[in-house]
């Protein structure tokens, strides 16, 4: 008796999903997405907006000065290659203070902000490691936590 009703039961859900399935699919609800970057601005000009190209001056103010992947901005001056020390119980400040002494970084409180903020402060490792200039902020916290 209970295989009778589950039977029936199983039925039931296979009906439902055919009926909504047929639905969904035959009343051409589902239309294709993809649309090209003219396409879109034909669609939003007929609803009525207004579409532009940001100005040069729009893109930098809305850039960051630094990205954190981005990778630092080297004007003509020649690679500097470093091989940092860290020992026992070295603070990520230390570590910071000591890559703008070595001109690895320009910032040291921006870089400690990103060791802690990022959870690589709790995992720097002991050991000497070779960095450089042109590394990203995530690079140096890779190379100095792993």
């Amino acid at each position: 008796m209970i295989k009778g009703r589950l039977q029936g039961f199983s039925a039931g859900i296979i009906f439902t999903t055919c009926i909504f399935a047929g639905c969904y699919y035959g009343t051409g609800i589902i239309k294709g997405t993809d649309l090209t970057s003219d396409e879109a601005k034909e669609l939003l000009e007929k609803d009525g907006f207004t579409v532009s190209l940001p100005n040069k001056e729009a893109q930098q103010a809305l850039k960051p000065s630094r990205d954190i992947d981005q990778e630092p901005k080297v004007e003509q001056s020649p690679i500097v290659s470093y091989t940092m020390k860290v020992k026992s119980n070295m603070t990520s400040a230390e570590i910071a203070n000591t890559l703008v002494e070595e001109k690895i970084i320009d910032d040291a409180a921006e870089f400690e902000t990103y060791m802690n903020e990022h959870d690589f402060s709790k995992k720097i490792q002991i050991g000497e490691f070779v960095v450089t200039n042109t590394m990203t902020y995530r690079q140096l916290a890779n190379t100095l936590s792993h």
